[in-house]
């Protein structure tokens, strides 16, 4: 299993450097200087020479990416020339966030999606399946403005049920942090859902068609513990796969959610800093999305090989 997990660690770190080095390049191609714009064009020459010297400029692109690439494993991010501020300071306040808002929106949905597909399965063509089913699909084409936009209006000006102030951590109360946090990741989690139990319902109706199950149901055994402990593992693989690929994908979502629900999270700060021209943030927070990807695809191969050992053996 170490073998296993180093091997695939190697392989991801691989990539990692790859997709960086690449779109390193490709933001060195971008027309102007990025340090004029870095100044908004309100700099003096010794502004910008200092600027270029500090950003490496005249070095070609392979040393000015092993330059950036080490600054950052020593924890140097550089920083903003119009603000002064460092972008360590502001990724160590934006990234927590967007990282609460993915997990507790991929626990709302797996949450939801799993039990929601057993059963939508094992009663296949019924009139429940059937409705959970036009639900799955009413959900999946309602765009993620528009369910946020939705939730605000009832439950947070109408009803008054939850707060839209901004950003609370958990060190200012668990209640004032989830009134804050829960919709946001009920509306992310709006279009995840879906996806899962549309994929975990296909599979369960082919997995009630083996043999196994049979002799489980001919032993006796009540519902509830077919579907769980002979039904539900054999058919997670494809459940697993999209997990693995949506968990990176929900990082686009999430920059529409944390503008709605002004949380200040990665993906807010990755638009600022664009619409700036902060091309040394931007390269940092790109380099973090392919380091949470990879991570998460790590994760997802090591629980294949725990639900399928013939995966590590190969």
């Amino acid at each position: 299993m170490l073998r296993f997990i180093g091997t695939r660690l190697a392989q991801l770190a691989v990539v990692v450097l790859v997709v960086t080095l690449l779109f390193y390049w490709m933001l060195n191609l971008l027309p102007g200087n990025p340090c004029v714009a870095a100044f908004g064009g309100a700099a003096t020459p010794e502004q910008i020479a200092e600027c270029e010297q500090d950003r490496n400029l005249d070095d070609p692109v392979i040393v000015q990416w092993a330059k950036w690439g080490g600054d950052v494993l020593t924890g140097d991010f550089g920083k903003s020339y119009l603000t002064g501020r460092t972008f360590g300071e502001a990724i160590s306040n934006a990234l927590p966030r967007t990282l609460l808002l993915l997990a507790y929106s991929q626990a709302l949905a797996l949450g939801a999606a799993i039990p929601l597909g057993l059963w939508s399965g094992y009663r296949q063509d019924s009139v429940g399946d059937k409705v959970v089913s036009g639900g799955a699909f009413a959900l999946l084409s309602s765009p993620v403005f528009v369910v946020g936009l939705v939730l605000i209006l009832v439950f947070a000006v109408k009803l008054d049920w939850f707060d839209l102030g901004g950003y609370r951590p958990i060190s200012e109360g668990l209640v004032a942090h989830f009134k804050v946090m829960f919709l946001p990741a009920v509306t992310l989690a709006v279009g995840l859902l879906p996806i899962y139990l549309r994929l975990l319902r296909t599979d369960v109706i082919g997995t009630l068609q083996e043999d196994f199950v049979g002799t489980a149901r001919a032993k006796g055994l009540p519902v509830h513990r077919v579907l769980l402990t002979h039904v539900l593992r054999p058919s997670s693989f494809t459940l697993l796969t999209i997990f693995g690929i949506q968990a990176a994908q929900a990082v686009n979502g999430a920059i529409v959610v944390e503008y709605l629900f002004d949380l200040d999270g990665v993906g807010s700060l990755l638009v600022s800093w664009v619409a700036a021209r902060e091309y040394l943030l931007v390269q940092t927070l790109v380099a973090l999305i392919a380091a949470v990807f990879v991570t998460v695809t790590a994760l997802v191969d090591v629980v294949y090989s725990m639900l399928d050992p013939r995966v590590r053996r190969r």
